[in-house]
């Protein structure tokens, strides 16, 4: 049985990563959960091509800082049912629900990249609920000048394609499934392509890429409608003002990050009224969350 497949089918059979509840408009959402049962509940938004399995990464530090992580699959990820015509207000609903369903008033959220942009939103309209914020090498709204300095050429033509040719981005989301779906081809192309960090990062923790692996063929579970839709909100007007969110927003970004570039993470410490930027000097895209998952959760737990 390939790596892949059984790594998959390990985190599929664990009832607590495979959570699931109807919410009012019949959309099923999918969710995750790890950590300390009785811990701080914190709120995990997935990367883009990712899902709720994408927060296994940060399960045993979860459990050793007393984090209760529970970790949602966006629409047309994973378990959850894809939501036509979304904009990403509409993630605030979705949260509200799930957090009434849990029995959690307030409680504290962060998010990886592509979920950098739902960590916004969120304290831009659900501030009373939130408790503490934090993006890590979150993507940057459009109109961030410069955000594409230093990005690796590939997730610079995904931001092109989507929104310059939207049906071929689609092709090229669908093959990118198909690549990160074989761990071994992953890794031999991420330990050649990857900054010093990230390399060093795979190095110190190799089933790290068996994660990687099944979380992306869990986010294209349902095809690719989810990816697909997802990327057009990331390149056109997000609906409201990063300027206007008046929480303090916690900032982690890799200096050596070759997808989420250091100057989108200026852009937010730049606009962000209140808000606490750290440019790691160890950190790419993916070392920087892993490598410094201890300070985010301190600073969300606190």
């Amino acid at each position: 049985m390939p790596v892949h497949q059984s790594m998959h089918d390990q985190l599929l059979s664990r009832p607590k990563l495979n959570q699931k509840m109807m919410l009012k408009d019949g959309r099923t959402l999918g969710f995750a959960e790890y950590g300390a049962q009785d811990g701080t509940p914190v709120l995990y938004f997935h990367g883009g091509n990712g899902s709720r399995l994408e927060a296994g990464l940060f399960a045993q530090a979860a459990m050793a800082q007393n984090v209760r992580l529970i970790a949602p699959d966006r629409p047309g990820f994973g378990l959850s049912d894809f939501q036509p015509r979304r904009q990403l207000k509409d993630w605030i609903a979705d949260i509200v629900e799930l957090a009434d369903h849990m029995g959690i008033d307030r409680f504290a959220i962060f998010g990886l990249s592509g979920g950098g942009p739902y960590v916004a939103v969120v304290v831009r309209f659900l501030s009373e609920r939130i408790t503490h914020a934090a993006i890590v090498s979150g993507t940057a709204p459009p109109v961030a000048e410069g955000r594409f300095q230093g990005m690796w050429f590939p997730v610079r033509m995904i931001f092109f394609l989507a929104r310059r040719v939207p049906a071929l981005n689609r092709i090229v989301l669908k093959q990118m499934g198909k690549f990160y779906s074989n761990p071994d081809q992953m890794r031999k192309n991420m330990i050649k392509g990857m900054p010093k960090p990230d390399v060093a990062f795979l190095q110190r923790v190799p089933q790290a890429v068996d994660i990687f692996s099944a979380d992306a063929v869990e986010s294209h579970r349902q095809g690719v409608d989810g990816d697909a839709y997802e990327w057009q909100l990331y390149v056109h007007d997000w609906g409201f003002r990063i300027e206007d969110i008046q929480m303090e927003v916690a900032l982690w970004y890799g200096k050596h990050d070759i997808q989420v570039t250091p100057a989108m993470g200026r852009y937010f410490a730049d606009t962000l009224p209140h808000n606490q930027f750290h440019l790691v000097d160890d950190g790419g895209h993916f070392s920087t969350i892993n490598n410094h998952i201890g300070e985010i959760f301190n600073y969300l737990a606190d």
